[in-house]
Parts: C-alpha cells; sequence; structure tokens
C-alpha cells in the first residue's frame, strides 16, 4: 500500500514514532507495527540521521595512525549505505514506478555487493580488534562504537533492499533476501554478541583495554535486544 510522507519531532526513536502514528489518525488501527515501522523507514529523515551518526564514527577513525590500513573498507560502507538511502528515496517515488524499474537492477546488484563487503568488513575488524596487541585504547573503542552503529543500520538496508525487489516485482530474489540475508546478518551479530561477552570477561579479569567495552553496556544492550530490527527484519 501506497504511503504519505509523515514528519515528527524526533524520528530517531523510531519505536515512539510508531506508536505516535499508532494513537493518532494517520493510518487505520488494523496496521500493524511492523508496517508503521517500514513505512518511517521509507518515508521519513530517520534514515538519515542514522547515517550522519555513521559518517561522524568514520571521519574519527580515519584520523586514528593505527586505522589508516582500513580507510579504503570505510569508503565502502559508506558507499553502502549512501546506496541504501539512494534505494530508499526511489521507494518513496511511486510516481517514478517504471523509471524505477528500468534502474532498479543495478542498484539492487550493487546494494547485494556492497552489503556483502560490509560483512565480511565487520568480520575482519572484529577479528583486528580480537587478535592485535598494537591496537590504541582510542582506535578499540571507535571499532566497539563502528560495528554497533554498522550492526544497527544493516536491518534497515535488508527492509529496503528487499522492498525494492517487490517493488520492481522480483519477488523470487525478495524471499532470498528475507532469508539468506537475515541468515548471514542473524550470524553476525550473534558473533558480535559472543565477541562483547567474552571481552566483558576479560574486563572482570582485569583487562584494562576490555574493560572500556563496558562503558558502552547500554548502547549494546539496546542493540542486542532492538525491537525496531527484530520487527524490520519479520516484515
Amino acid at each position: 500500500m501506497p504511503f504519505e510522507p509523515v514528519s515528527m519531532q524526533d524520528p530517531s526513536n523510531l519505536l515512539q514514532s510508531a506508536q505516535a502514528l499508532q494513537q493518532g489518525a494517520v493510518m487505520a488501527t488494523a496496521i500493524g507495527t511492523g508496517v508503521i515501522l517500514a513505512a518511517i523507514v521509507i518515508q521519513t529523515a530517520y534514515l538519515a540521521k542514522k547515517l550522519n551518526k555513521l559518517q561522524s564514527t568514520v571521519d574519527r577513525i580515519s584520523q586514528d595512525v593505527h586505522a589508516q590500513n582500513i580507510i579504503f573498507y570505510m569508503e565502502k560502507i559508506t558507499h553502502y549505505f549512501g546506496q541504501v538511502e539512494a534505494a530508499r528515496d526511489y521507494l518513496a517515488s511511486p510516481d517514478a514506478h517504471e523509471e524505477v524499474r528500468d534502474i532498479a537492477p543495478v542498484i539492487l546488484a550493487n546494494l547485494a555487493t556492497e552489503r556483502a563487503q560490509l560483512m565480511l568488513f565487520i568480520n575482519n575488524i572484529m577479528e583486528l580488534a580480537k587478535n592485535s596487541d598494537h591496537i590504541s585504547q582510542e582506535h578499540y573503542t571507535l571499532i566497539i562504537d563502528f560495528v554497533a552503529m554498522a550492526m544497527d543500520l544493516i536491518p534497515k538496508g535488508l527492509f529496503i533492499e528487499k522492498e525494492l525487489y517487490v517493488y520492481v516485482e522480483k519477488f523470487v530474489l525478495a524471499e532470498q533476501i528475507s532469508t539468506q540475508g537475515i541468515k548471514r546478518y542473524m550470524a553476525l551479530i550473534q558473533e558480535y554478541k559472543d565477541w562483547c561477552n567474552n571481552q566483558f570477561r576479560l574486563a572482570l579479569k582485569g583487562d584494562k583495554r576490555a574493560a572500556l567495552l563496558t562503558e558502552r553496556d547500554q548502547t549494546l544492550k539496546a542493540l542486542f535486544q532492538s525491537e525496531e530490527n527484530r520487527l524490520l527484519l519479520s516484515v
């Protein structure tokens, strides 16, 4: 069903925004929370605000001398989320359906490739933090922040990617995104959760660098228990 663009005072809190829409007369009360979340992700500046936070982290990492060897991959990541935002723009333009059908194959091919690169990069950067004794404390905390933000955004990217396949009537590929893409994401976030739990155990044993993770306890809990992401992955 088509959605009209909506505005809200604080789109950074997706669940509160969805609840506000449910309580008003904007949409019928029969519409599920997951569908409302989908509308917000596609039609508002919610994703753009998330991307701004991600870019800020990329900029900070690029200033760390120990991170110079991964700047190329950082550029790949920003390219991916740029593609996601572009795809969202196309989904929010129902009057351009035929034009979008013509260019969608290129957009979707780029999204799939760059999503795979992003997930591989997250694996690599976790290994870097896990196995290198030469990472500065600042770089270590930046890795934690960066991976957490990227992992929070991937479900939004997967959802938009799947919806664009549906929009151009590529239903088999949309189903593949729903199964394979989500399966890979769930495996990756479980690996990140296991890594964080291991770091917490090291912190309890007196590891000073691992103790830095405890300062981000609430952020990590919000990621691992995110109802927003659960709903978007199940829509």
